[in-house]
């Protein structure tokens, strides 16, 4: 009897390191890796890239909008999604991506928590991933600094609330990232290249949650409104 509760004992114990194991390396990324992550990541990108995001800080200093479109948008740390025959291996690995809005390029950067060190950096293009809050807060921007759309917006906060949109503080906003194959016989030719670079559609409502009735198309790219849908 002692053997078998010893067996059963030595069994539970291996089960939970087992899944310990596991969840060390699928565990959410905490602040202070997604800091880690992102200053390794940022800094050790290319040569060239480093080259265009110095180029674009010097002329971001004539800039007086603060729409103005970064080199490359740090966009969020995730854990390493590993094959299966790996994930048992506890390796910390974490996967930083950014985006570089000269190339239109997806950057994807391995790193290992445990060393500390940048293990592979991989660019792709045609791959939009959700937006990264920054990149949301542009996108409203751009849309305020549009004196068309900034138009119809005050027609649409006065239609529901009656009152002035005097401020982005009055809106509350969410955006998706757009893919002009998504809607191809809505599109139109500004919206075309939507997908193959960085597109946000917005979704505007009031703090009483009241939606507005048109959705601007943001490129973010390029970094003006190509379209706007109707609901």
């Amino acid at each position: 009897m002692k053997n078998n509760i010893t067996l059963i004992s030595t069994a539970l114990c291996l089960a939970l390191l087992s899944s310990h194991a596991l969840a060390g390396a699928m565990d959410p990324v905490s602040e202070d890796e997604v800091s880690r992550a992102k200053t390794m990541a940022m800094s050790g990108l290319s040569a060239a890239t480093a080259r265009r995001r110095t180029t674009a800080a010097l002329a971001a200093r004539t800039e007086t909008t603060a729409s103005a479109t970064p080199t490359v948008e740090f966009l969020r740390v995730q854990p390493h999604r590993f094959s299966k025959s790996a994930i048992t291996e506890n390796k910390r690995w974490v996967d930083s991506t950014a985006y570089d809005y000269t190339t239109n390029e997806l950057i994807t950067t391995v790193v290992d928590l445990d060393t500390n060190q940048v293990l592979s950096t991989k660019r792709t293009r045609n791959m939009q991933p959700p937006m990264a809050q920054n990149e949301i807060e542009r996108a409203i921007e751009i849309v305020f600094q549009d004196d068309e759309e900034r138009s119809i917006l005050n027609i649409e906060f006065t239609r529901i609330t009656g009152g002035n949109l005097t401020s982005i503080d009055q809106l509350q906003y969410k955006a998706f990232t757009f893919f002009a194959d998504s809607m191809p016989t809505v599109v139109n030719n500004a919206s075309t290249d939507c997908g193959a670079q960085r597109c946000a559609q917005l979704m505007l409502y009031t703090h009483d949650n009241i939606v507005f009735e048109v959705s601007p198309i943001v490129n973010l790219s390029a970094g003006l409104v190509t379209q706007r849908m109707g609901y």
